[in-house]
């Protein structure tokens, strides 16, 4: 009796295992098994900035990365995909594409330092009250590669200004164009335009968000974000500066293709210390202004950091 039930539970689990080994050896009938599944990693993985609309409807820079080892074409085709308005897991919560989600590009070509897209019709459905947000989005994500001086957009062949009827739109848009475009004019007169980066946190992470502003003031253009980032703490109900309201700049100068800036000590958290956010601040105005490769900080004549373009290119 015992014999025979020894030897039953011998042979049940005996077909058990041999059952469990026949299952793990059977071949999925998955579309996606070892015959049809083909994963390619890149090997060159770049990092290149990009512009995506907050919820108050603001560009905001951010990162992603793209296959390093595509070509110039490729890499644009990338980073416009990463400008369409579908749900994409890989982009931050609290930002979005801008480019109407069924757009595609027809085609794309590069000479000496103009690329030029062209797009189906799908891009024109964007509401009109973003056209103008879109064109920046494309322009300023696709002049974040080095070798871009100027982006031409076009739709099945015409161009987008034509298609829209609109006389004021440049034929090629550069950095001229302005992101996050505000206007403080009464008088036309001594009109500038001065790029500032400020901070928006979404989703408990900080951005940087460059605003385009076009104001009547003929003083220096550092001496304008200066006072700017320092005269309050909120510059929009979501946008804020970290600069403290005390801080002055005593003076600053332009050797080859440095900045010099000269603080007194209110520039300070604490411990001779300067905020990242100050930091990065400042000197994203400074580069996207000025024709310079590196900033200084000083306090009061002393050298207390300084950041070349290259070293902050893609921080968040």
């Amino acid at each position: 009796m015992l014999k025979r039930k020894a030897m039953k539970k011998i042979l049940i689990t005996t077909l058990t295992i041999c059952l469990l080994l026949a299952i793990y050896l059977i071949p999925s009938k998955s579309k996606n098994n070892d015959n049809n599944l083909k994963v390619k990693y890149a090997d060159n993985i770049e990092k290149v900035n990009i512009y995506l609309l907050s919820n108050e409807d603001l560009l905001v820079r951010t990162v992603t990365v793209i296959d390093g080892d595509k070509d110039l074409n490729d890499k644009a085709r990338a980073i416009i995909n990463n400008l369409l308005a579908s749900s994409n897991d890989l982009l931050p919560n609290g930002l979005n594409g801008i480019i109407p989600k069924k757009t595609k590009i027809k085609n794309i070509t590069y000479t000496e330092g103009i690329i030029s897209i062209d797009f189906s019709s799908e891009i024109l459905a964007v509401d009109d009250n973003k056209k103008i947000k879109m064109l920046e989005a494309i322009t300023f994500s696709l002049l974040e590669m080095k070798e871009v001086n100027g982006v031409k957009i076009s739709v099945l062949g015409k161009n987008i200004c034509e298609e829209w009827l609109e006389d004021d739109l440049p034929e090629v848009f550069t950095k001229e164009f302005g992101i996050n475009k505000k206007y403080d004019i009464r008088q036309r007169k001594d009109i500038q335009k001065v790029v500032v980066y400020y901070i928006d946190e979404i989703s408990g992470n900080n951005y940087y968000v460059p605003i385009t502003k076009y104001v009547e003031d003929s003083r220096e253009k550092i001496s304008i974000i200066i006072d700017d980032l320092s005269s309050s703490y909120i510059y929009e109900p979501n946008l804020v500066s970290y600069l403290n309201q005390n801080t002055e700049l005593i003076n600053y100068e332009i050797d080859s293709d440095t900045m010099i800036l000269n603080f007194n000590t209110s520039i300070f958290m604490n411990d001779k210390q300067i905020l990242e956010e100050v930091v990065y601040s400042i000197t994203y105005s400074i580069f996207d202004n000025y024709d310079v490769e590196e900033v200084i900080f000083q306090v009061n004549n002393e050298e207390i950091l300084k950041k070349a373009a290259k070293d902050i290119e893609f921080v968040k």
